[in-house]
This record gives structure tokens, C-alpha cells and sequence, in this order.
């Protein structure tokens, strides 16, 4: 039975942060999870899960907007230690799952969808193998696979492979790093910072945030990832660098994957080698589009994906699989 759910939202107002709803709930092991809702009151339920390190704000930087006209109903979670989520000590990719079932309580939520963003690709996962019974379809767009994987440093701009190495081997030097990135933010007008972007981000990842608001929405996310200090963020990235630990072989409902293949930040060989391995996992690749512009550019197709074909929201107790992107899939090797 989901709990009172009006016992148990409330505002928090300890942050000022530019979404259109912060609330908070309290899970049964007493810590916080903060989040945002976008699109439709009582349309079909998505749970967001966002990019590494981020939070809560991301979709208004991938076109949340659409939401509401796609009748979804995306409830975006701040991971322990992001955003205003309390910090949970030790965690694993693993571990996510019960949250996700308590915070689905919660918001009264039976079944529904799980969309990963990125860095949110793991905890897609892991729900897809640990409670197949409460998700009705798994989604991955820009999905990042291990960082650790040769597939992914090879493939990796220069900064970023630096920045995968220093997680990697030397992860206290973390925080110095995430620190020096948000003064930049900090500093630097939002005109500033999109005309550096231009010059080292694909175009089609640059015509995504040169659109009115998006690059505001990009820095309050990552600055709201690290509202609580470096500790979350630091914790999150080390995950990407290490065994899942996930059982991926339990797996047996159906996985969606969206990828451009421009992508700088999530190479494709990776995600390939990630995908071939998940025996239920459909693939598809959009030339041209890269890390962003994979979400903002089809998201006609991966909510086609989250629904099932699905209209109703009350149909979301009957999974069904999405046949319409069947076309575009790639093959898999």
C-alpha cells in the first residue's frame, strides 16, 4: 500500500534554484529525496534519472517542454548527495533500486517507466534487473557505459579522458576538479561560456544549448548537482569507473537504446560492446547527433518507447513493446 503521500511532500525553499518544482520526500530510512516534475499532472509516469554528475534540472535543458504535449508525466530525482538529496555513504549502482520502489510509493506510482539520461544509463539497469515487476519499459538515451572500458578512453576528447583517469586513479583529486569547474560557471556569463562551448561541442550538441534558456538550465544543473558540496558528485563518478556490479545477465524485459553517433562524452563503441552483452537490448543510432541533441532532436521516438504505444496512463500496468522504432534500429553484431 503507497503511503499518504500528502503526509509525507514538502517544500523545502532552502535553495534558489530556477525549476518550476522543487518538493522533497522522506524515504523510510529517514534520508531526502528531492525532485521536479515536468509535463502532465496524471499523464503516463516517467522516472528521470539524471546524468553524472547532475540533478534534478535536466530536462529543461533537453526540451522538457515536449513533455507535456507527449502526455508524460517525468518525475526527475536528485541521486543521494546531489541536488538537495541527502548523501547515502557507500552506495552502489545496486542499491538504487529500493529507493526508486520507496519513492514510487510515495508518489503512488505502481508501474512506470525508467529514463536514463547519460550517466543515467547504470540505474536504468539496475532496475530493469532487480524490479522488472514495477517498470513497464526501460529507456537509455546518450547512455554512458563504463568509463573505465577501452572502448570509451580511446574515444574520449582529451579533457575528458583526463578527467575519466583522474576518477579513475586518482579520485581525491575529484573534488578540486568539480570545484574549479563551477567557479568557471560561476564567473563566466552564460554568453561566454556557449561561445566556448562552440568551439570543442559537435553542432548539433551546440544548436540544443544555443536555444532560449537552455544554456541557463545547463549551468543551474550542474551547479545544483553539487548544492551540497563535491561529496555526491565524487562519489557518483568513482561508480562509472568500477565493476556495476549489476547482474546484467538477470535481465529480461526490453531495453531501449538511443544514441547519436557524434557523441564525444558517451562514445558509441562502448555503449556497442555494453549492448551487445544485454541480450533484450534494441539499439538506435541517429547520424549526425550527439550527447545532447540525441534527446531534444527524437523524443517523439523515445517517448513512443516509454509508453509502449500507450496513450492512456492508466494503461501503464500492461507493458507493451514499441514496434515503431523497429526501422531504425541498428543491428547488433
Amino acid at each position: 500500500m503507497a503511503r499518504d503521500r500528502q503526509s509525507i511532500l514538502q517544500w523545502p525553499c532552502t535553495q534558489d534554484l530556477p525549476t518550476n518544482d522543487n518538493r522533497f520526500i522522506t524515504l523510510p530510512d529517514g534520508r531526502s529525496v528531492t525532485y521536479a516534475e515536468y509535463g502532465t499532472p496524471g499523464g503516463f509516469p516517467v522516472l528521470f534519472f539524471h546524468g553524472a554528475p547532475s540533478s534534478r534540472l535536466e530536462p529543461l535543458m533537453l526540451g522538457g517542454d515536449a513533455f507535456g504535449a507527449l502526455g508524460l508525466h517525468v518525475i526527475a530525482p536528485d541521486r543521494p548527495g546531489m541536488g538537495g538529496s541527502t548523501y547515502q555513504p557507500g552506495r552502489r549502482f545496486a542499491d538504487y533500486p529500493q529507493d526508486v520502489v520507496d519513492f514510487a510509493e510515495a508518489m503512488e506510482l505502481n508501474r512506470f517507466a525508467v529514463l536514463g539520461n547519460s550517466g543515467g544509463c547504470p540505474y536504468v539497469l539496475a532496475c530493469a534487473a532487480s524490479i522488472p515487476e514495477r517498470v513497464h519499459a526501460a529507456v537509455v538515451v546518450s547512455g554512458a557505459a563504463r568509463m573505465d572500458w577501452p572502448e570509451a578512453a580511446e574515444n574520449l576528447p582529451r579533457q575528458l579522458r583526463l578527467f575519466w583517469t583522474i576518477a579513475r586513479r586518482a579520485p581525491f583529486l575529484l573534488p578540486a576538479f568539480l570545484l574549479v569547474m563551477v567557479k568557471a560557471l560561476d564567473t563566466a556569463s552564460p554568453e561566454r561560456t556557449l561561445s566556448q562551448q562552440k568551439k570543442t561541442m559537435p553542432p548539433s550538441d551546440y544548436a540544443v544549448l544555443s536555444q532560449p534558456g537552455h544554456q541557463e538550465a545547463f549551468v543551474a544543473t550542474l551547479k545544483a548537482s553539487m548544492a551540497q558540496g563535491t561529496r555526491g558528485a565524487t562519489w557518483e563518478l568513482r561508480l562509472h569507473v568500477d565493476d556495476w556490479g549489476l547482474g546484467l545477465d538477470r535481465i529480461g524485459i526490453p531495453l531501449h537504446f538511443f544514441h547519436g553517433d557524434q557523441d564525444p562524452q558517451a562514445p558509441l563503441p562502448a555503449l556497442r560492446r555494453l549492448v551487445s552483452s544485454l541480450p533484450t537490448a534494441r539499439l538506435v543510432v541517429y547520424p549526425g547527433d550527439a550527447h545532447l541533441s540525441t534527446f531534444a532532436n527524437h523524443i517523439d521516438e523515445i517517448a513512443a518507447a516509454l509508453t509502449g504505444g500507450t496513450t492512456n496512463h492508466a494503461d501503464h500496468a500492461s507493458a507493451k513493446d514499441s514496434g515503431s522504432i523497429q526501422a531504425v534500429s541498428d543491428a547488433l553484431p
